[in-house]
């Protein structure tokens, strides 16, 4: 089930990319777009809570869909530092990097969204076997690190590569293509280590 899952991620993850080198120019936010609405809405109640991670999330996911990386760069470096803390937050930050073509920035914050992820799947392990009474969502699921794995891969070639706009540049895709045929084969490897 787990690998369906990662599959289904990692597809999401291709199709985002392709979208991106294949948009348009993005116009300027129409201020009668209910949509537009929306955000005004989220960047106010973000402006009064500024620690609200699902907050930052939320309007981070929203700049990104808007093609705005630039957005989601400035609104997560003015909230509270904590925010930083959740990986899923650091991940978007590290494609708001990649989009804004710091691809340096991109693949240190890749790299720290993963070791957050690893790191809370060792508390809640830990947790889990001191028999914690507290039942909390987690903040990052083994599928999610299989996804900031692959990201933080993709970026550390990148920088290998020299590439300076991962929007531009095809060997982008030659990077998220390689890695995911990596991703790929390890989930296989795992499934037929259960499977026999």
């Amino acid at each position: 089930m787990e690998a369906r899952c990662n599959a289904l991620i990692f597809v999401g993850i291709l199709a985002t990319l392709a979208s991106l080198q294949n948009a348009e120019p993005a116009s300027d936010l129409d201020q009668r777009n209910p949509g537009t609405a929306t955000l005004t809405r989220l960047e106010d109640a973000f402006a009064t809570d500024p620690g609200n991670r699902a907050l930052a999330r939320r309007l981070a996911e929203t700049y990104l869909d808007l093609e705005r990386p630039g957005l989601a760069v400035a609104v997560l470096r003015s909230g509270d530092p904590s925010i930083m803390q959740d990986p899923i937050i650091a991940h978007r930050m590290a494609q708001a990097y990649e989009a804004t073509g710091r691809v340096l920035d991109a693949y240190a914050t890749a790299r720290y969204a993963q070791e957050r992820c690893v790191s809370t799947l060792h508390q809640e392990a830990n947790a889990v076997s001191t028999e914690a009474t507290e039942s909390v969502e987690p903040a990052c699921t083994r599928s999610q690190l299989a996804v900031l794995d692959v990201h933080s891969r993709v970026l550390q070639t990148l920088v290998a590569w020299g590439v300076s706009d991962p929007l531009r540049d095809p060997r982008t895709s030659r990077a998220y293509e390689a890695q995911m045929r990596v991703a790929t084969v390890a989930d296989a490897e795992v499934l037929a280590r259960l499977l026999h």
